[in-house]
C-alpha cells in the first residue's frame, strides 16, 4: 500500500481528500496534520510515500515544507491540493518535483486520475531493476505521432484515456460523459475511436426496459 500523509488546516477539506483517497486502491491515508512543522515532525516517526499538501497554512506552508524537505535530500513525492494559482507559486513546485497540482475545488475524477498515474510510477520503480524505454513513455506520457482521424483532438482523447486507465473494466458512454462534463455525443465517438484501434472492445447491452446501450470494455490480461 502507498501510504499518504494528509497536510490541510481545514478539517473539512481534510476528510474530503481522505474519503476520496480511500476509493481508490492502492492507496492508505495514515494521518492528517494542520500545517508543514506538524508534518516533519509527524514524518520523523512514520514511513510516508505521498504526501497530499496545501499551500495555504499557518506556520509552516506548503511550499517552504517542500523546499526544506528538498534542502535535506528527501525525495518523498507530492501532490499539491490547493485554492494557490498563482502561476510563480505553482513553476517553484513544478520545479521542486511536485508530481501533481490539483486546484480546489475539483471532482473526484481529478485525484483519481493523478493518484492512479502516482501509482503506476511507483509500482514500476518498486518491481523494476531496469526500465525500458516503452515504460519511460508511459511514464512521461509521450503521445504518438500517428495522425489522429478528423474529429479526435490529442487533449480530450488523453483526457478520456486517463479516465479509463483508472475506471471498471466496463466503460458506460454516459457515465464517462458526467463524470468528465462532456457530451454523451462526444464521449461515444471518442470510444467509438478507442475500440476502432482495438483499445476497447465495444458491445450492445439492453437494459430493463429492452433500450440499447453500448458499453466499452478495456481489454485485460
Amino acid at each position: 500500500m502507498i501510504r499518504v500523509l494528509i497536510v490541510e488546516d481545514d478539517p473539512m477539506v481534510a476528510d474530503i481528500n481522505t474519503q476520496y483517497i480511500q476509493r481508490v486502491e492502492g492507496f492508505e491515508v495514515v494521518g492528517w496534520v494542520e500545517n508543514g512543522q506538524l508534518a516533519m515532525e509527524f514524518m520523523e516517526n512514520e514511513h510516508i510515500d505521498l504526501l497530499i499538501l496545501d499551500v495555504y497554512m499557518p506556520k509552516l506552508d506548503g511550499l517552504e515544507l517542500l523546499k526544506m524537505l528538498r534542502s535535506r535530500h528527501s525525495q518523498i513525492d507530492i501532490i499539491f491540493v490547493t485554492a494557490a494559482k498563482e502561476k510563480n507559486i505553482i513553476d517553484q513546485v513544478l520545479k521542486l518535483g511536485a508530481v501533481d497540482y490539483l486546484i480546489k475545488p475539483f471532482k473526484f475524477d481529478r485525484i483519481k486520475i493523478a493518484l492512479g498515474k502516482y501509482r503506476k510510477r511507483y509500482e514500476l520503480f518498486q518491481v523494476e531493476d531496469e526500465i525500458n524505454q516503452s515504460d519511460l513513455d508511459k511514464i512521461f506520457e509521450l503521445k504518438s505521432e500517428t495522425k489522429l482521424p478528423k474529429g479526435i483532438h490529442p487533449h480530450t482523447l488523453t483526457m478520456i484515456k486517463e479516465y479509463i486507465a483508472t475506471a471498471d473494466v466496463e466503460i458506460e458512454a454516459r457515465k464517462l460523459a458526467e463524470e468528465l462534463a462532456i457530451s454523451s455525443v462526444t464521449v461515444r465517438h471518442y470510444l467509438d475511436y478507442l475500440a476502432e484501434i482495438n483499445t476497447l472492445t465495444k458491445d450492445l447491452k439492453y437494459g430493463a426496459i429492452g433500450r440499447p446501450n453500448y458499453i466499452y470494455y478495456q481489454h485485460t490480461t
